[in-house]
C-alpha cells in the first residue's frame, strides 16, 4: 500500500495524490494548496487502512486525471524540460488543435485502441497529411507512455495503431531549387542593395545551413586554416538551441565564401575598435544579438522581387546548396554530411531524383558476351533456346 502527495509539474505548485493499493493504480489532482492535499492524502491513507476505500471499477473514471489534465503535467514537466523549445510549440498546438477535442475530457485510463484509432481517422480524413498524422500519434503516445512510466495506467493504448490503419503515404513536397544563374542575379542583386547581408546570404548558399544555424554563428566556429565551419548551435525565437539533431558537424566553407568572411570581420573589428568595445561574438547580429529570422526572411523577399525572381523559401537556398553539389557528381554521403541529415535515406528521398544517372554504358556489361564458348551454345541450341 502506498499512498504519495507529488507537486505535476516540478514546481508548478499543482499537487496530485498517487495511490497504489491491491495492484491498482490512481491519481487524484487535488490543486495548489499543499497543506489541503497533505489532508487529503493522510485521509485516504487511514481510509485504505481501515480497509473503507473502494478502489473498484466504479470509481475509476473520476479519480484518475482526464487526458486534458495529464497532458499538462507532461508537457510542462518532460517536453518543456528535456525537448527543444520548437518540440514543446509544436506538441502544445498537436494537443490544443487535435487531440483534447476528442481524447480531453477521458480519464487516461479509460481510453483504448479503439479511441486512438478514431482520432487518427479523423485527422487523415479532414485531409491532413500521414506526417501530421504520426505526429498525433507521436503525441497521444507520449503523454500515455509518460502515464505509464508513473504506474497510472497499464499499457500505452497507441502502439502499433498506425501501421493496421495503411494510411495513404505523404505526398512529397516538390523540391524547386534555384539555379546556378538565379543564384548570381540574387547574390548581385543583394550586394547592390542590401550589402550588409550579403556576407549572410552567400553563407546560406554555400554552406546549405540550416536559417537558424547561419544565424546562430560565432567567429570561434571558423576555423580558418582548415577551412571549414563548425555548425554547433541554431538561434530561432530569441534563444540559442543545439542544432535540430543536436550534433554538431563541420562544413566545408568555399574560397569565395571565406575571403567574404574575412571581409566581414575586418569590418567587424574596425566597428569595435571606433566603437571602444569588445568585438560582438555573432557574425550576423544587430546591436549584439543574431539576427531575428522574420527580420532575415523580409530582406530575403525583397531581394526576390528586386532581382525578379519567383517567389521561394528562404528554405530552398539549403536545396540549391545540395542539388547543385549533387548536379556536379559529388557524393550523396558528402552532401550528407555537409547539410547534417540524420541519415543518408534522408539524403537520397529529398535529392534522389536530382543525383545524376552516371555512365549509361556501365549496365551493357551486364549483358551477356556475343559469343558464347562453344560447349555452351551447343548445350543451349539443344534446349530450344535462341541464343
Amino acid at each position: 500500500m502506498a499512498v504519495k502527495l507529488k507537486e505535476r509539474p516540478a514546481g508548478s505548485g499543482v499537487w496530485w495524490v498517487f495511490i497504489d493499493h491491491n495492484n491498482k493504480r490512481k491519481a487524484k489532482k487535488i490543486g495548489r494548496d499543499r497543506a489541503e492535499a497533505e489532508k487529503v492524502a493522510a485521509k485516504i491513507e487511514a481510509g485504505l487502512v481501515l480497509k473503507t476505500l473502494d478502489l473498484g471499477d466504479k470509481e475509476k473514471a473520476q479519480d484518475a486525471p482526464l487526458f486534458k489534465d495529464y497532458c499538462q503535467v507532461w508537457l510542462e514537466g518532460y517536453v518543456k524540460v528535456l525537448r527543444r523549445a520548437s518540440t514543446y510549440e509544436r506538441y502544445r498546438d498537436v494537443l490544443r488543435l487535435f487531440v483534447n477535442p476528442v481524447l480531453g475530457q477521458l480519464p487516461i485510463d479509460q481510453i483504448r485502441r479503439g479511441h486512438v484509432r478514431d482520432l487518427l481517422l479523423k485527422v487523415h480524413g479532414q485531409g491532413y497529411s500521414r506526417s501530421t498524422v504520426c505526429i498525433v500519434r507521436d503525441v497521444v503516445s507520449g503523454v500515455l507512455g509518460h502515464a505509464l512510466d508513473e504506474e497510472l495506467i497499464q499499457v500505452n493504448p497507441v502502439r502499433g495503431v498506425t501501421k493496421k490503419l495503411q494510411l495513404e503515404q505523404s505526398r512529397k513536397v516538390a523540391v524547386e531549387p534555384m539555379k546556378p544563374a538565379e543564384v548570381a542575379l540574387f547574390l548581385e542583386t543583394c550586394l547592390e542593395r542590401f550589402p550588409e547581408h550579403h556576407p549572410f546570404f552567400l553563407t546560406l548558399f554555400r554552406t546549405g545551413m540550416r536559417l537558424g544555424e547561419a544565424l546562430a554563428l560565432q567567429w570561434g566556429d571558423i576555423d580558418w586554416f582548415g577551412k571549414f565551419i563548425q555548425v554547433q548551435r541554431s538561434f530561432k525565437g530569441g534563444r540559442i538551441t543545439p542544432t535540430k539533431t543536436g550534433k554538431v558537424r563541420r562544413v566545408d566553407m568555399s574560397d569565395q565564401l571565406i575571403e567574404a568572411l574575412k571581409a566581414l570581420q575586418t569590418k567587424r573589428k574596425k566597428e569595435a575598435l571606433e566603437g571602444g568595445r569588445g568585438m560582438v561574438e555573432f557574425l550576423f547580429h544587430q546591436d549584439g544579438q543574431p539576427i531575428a529570422q522574420n527580420s532575415i526572411r523580409n530582406y530575403w523577399k525583397r531581394i526576390l522581387r528586386r532581382a525578379g525572381l519567383r517567389d521561394m523559401r528562404i528554405h530552398d537556398a539549403r536545396h540549391t546548396f545540395a542539388s547543385q553539389l549533387l548536379s556536379y557528381g559529388e557524393s550523396p554521403v558528402y552532401v550528407k554530411e555537409q547539410l547534417g541529415h540524420s541519415s543518408i535515406q534522408m539524403t537520397v528521398d529529398i535529392y534522389g531524383h536530382l543525383i545524376p544517372s552516371g555512365n549509361r554504358a556501365a549496365v551493357n556489361q551486364l549483358d551477356f558476351p556475343a559469343t558464347f564458348p562453344q560447349p555452351i551454345r551447343n548445350q543451349e541450341k539443344a534446349k530450344g533456346v535462341t541464343i
